[in-house]
């Protein structure tokens, strides 16, 4: 087990040194002059000179061959140090800081509304198999996943905020703004889940231990529910860490709509505001999480799956 958890993490190496790559170069791709953009937002007026131009380059180590900056800066991300907003100078893993529990809370009700809602739905699909609920809930369950999240979040808008007037449109003044973020954040994996949990319970249905318990006379609510289910649940459980880190990027949308002060409305304002340092800061983050959260995953599976063996460095 030692040594499957010790490959997982050699592993993600080479995945964590090929974003931080990617996070710095995004400094070099994205179109116009760094340099050129922090003297212009110094400067008086906005004009920005030849001499102030330099000083900010000079300032920016983008002077430096590319290699050399690459190497000072992972360091310094290393440690922490991830620069300074060019919007408000402000640190830039201080910003992230401030905006990780805004999105945290967000992630974290869309993923229990995800859970409370794929379940139950999944359940009573595999045992109402091929009756017209099973179909309904497919349907319902293809129509979430297929939805596009900004259209979902508008039409919550309208009918809840606009007309009705139950919730709030946007911000995060109030306990009850989280609803409709979540909600919209949800429906997609919601759906997705749904059709794991009823496609692995139908499969776990089919088993002979369930026909077992079913000759002793145990009742078709109990099997399901003490029996049928906790064995269904398996490899839906290592799926969660993979939806959680799909809700992080689709609240990159969400949250800019419903104006949410999280992490993903960060990254929309620097890609606006032209905020390299910024943006560099927010893919690293990001893309660390997921890393981490689908190595969670992989380990996860060989401690929750007991038909998960570990022969010759592999699970299977």
């Amino acid at each position: 087990m030692r040594g499957y958890v010790a490959r997982r993490l050699i592993l993600a190496i080479p995945t964590l040194i090929g974003l931080v790559v990617l996070a710095f170069t995004l400094i070099v791709l994205t179109p116009g002059d760094p340099a050129e953009e922090l003297a212009r937002r110094r400067a008086i007026g906005g004009f920005a000179t030849d001499e102030d131009i330099a000083r900010a380059r000079i300032e920016l180590r983008l002077d430096r061959p590319y290699h050399l900056q690459l190497a000072e800066w992972t360091g310094r991300a290393a440690r922490g140090d991830l620069g300074r907003s060019f919007a408000n100078g402000r640190p830039v893993a201080g910003e992230l800081l401030e905006r990780l529990p805004a999105t945290a809370q967000l992630a974290a009700g869309a993923l229990a509304l995800t859970v409370l809602g794929a379940i139950p739905l999944g359940a009573l699909a595999a045992t109402r198999h091929n009756t017209l609920a099973d179909q309904l809930l497919r349907v319902g369950a293809l129509a979430g996943a297929s939805l596009p999240g900004f259209f979902l979040a508008y039409v919550l808008i309208v009918v809840f905020a606009t007309t009705l007037h139950l919730l709030p449109v946007a911000g995060r003044a109030e306990p009850q703004s989280i609803v409709l973020p979540a909600l919209t954040l949800a429906a997609g994996p919601m759906a997705v889940l749904s059709r794991l949990v009823r496609a692995s319970l139908l499969e776990v249905l089919g088993e002979d231990f369930i026909r077992a318990a079913r000759s002793r006379g145990l009742g078709e609510v109990r099997v399901v529910l003490r029996h049928a289910l906790p064995n269904a649940l398996i490899p839906v459980v290592t799926v969660l860490g993979v939806l959680l880190a799909q809700l992080l990027a689709g609240a990159v949308i969400v949250e800019t709509i419903f104006a949410w002060p999280g992490v993903g409305k960060l990254a929309v304002d620097a890609i606006f505001q032209r905020d390299y340092t910024m943006l560099q800061g927010v893919v690293l983050f990001v893309g660390t999480m997921f890393v981490l959260l689908n190595l969670a995953v992989d380990v996860s599976y060989a401690f929750i799956d007991p038909r998960v063996r570990l022969q010759g460095g592999a699970a299977r």
